[in-house]
């Protein structure tokens, strides 16, 4: 019987120890883009705005997010909601879920604009915009 009470007892302080008192919890919920449907093609000088919404899994109120783009094919003017012109491969910081961006094609030829939008915690979101010109010629 005294045997029974020592390996109870034992096991109880077993688990006690095994216990961490340092909560873990969880801030690097996972996150999504998505754009409200845009036109497929665009003409040289047509103004296209790229209204984006941030989807997250759960809100964490110290998570901030920022993007950077690149431009691999064709050519195009990107601004932010202000006019101010933003330069490729640099951080923007995102102030909002719902933001929007102004791309102005200036070729005559295909465009595609590459987004990479991140979280404070090193979590990476790629999204792709591509418009074919719709040329009058």
């Amino acid at each position: 019987m005294m045997m029974k009470y020592l390996i109870l007892l034992l096991s109880i302080i077993g688990i006690l120890c095994s216990c961490s008192s340092e909560l873990d919890i969880k801030q690097d919920y996972s996150f999504s883009v998505k754009t409200l449907p845009l036109p497929k093609r665009v003409e040289a000088g047509e103004i296209v705005a790229l209204e984006f919404t941030l989807v997250r899994e759960r809100i964490y109120k110290e998570a901030s997010y920022s993007f950077r783009y690149f431009q691999l094919d064709g050519k195009g003017v990107l601004t932010d909601d202000t006019g101010e012109k933003l330069v490729m491969n640099r951080l923007y910081r995102i102030k909002s879920d719902e933001f929007a961006l102004l791309y102005q094609s200036v070729c005559s030829e295909s465009q595609q604009l590459d987004f990479v939008f991140i979280d404070n915690f090193g979590q990476e979101v790629e999204y792709s915009v591509a418009f074919q010109n719709e040329s009058r010629e």
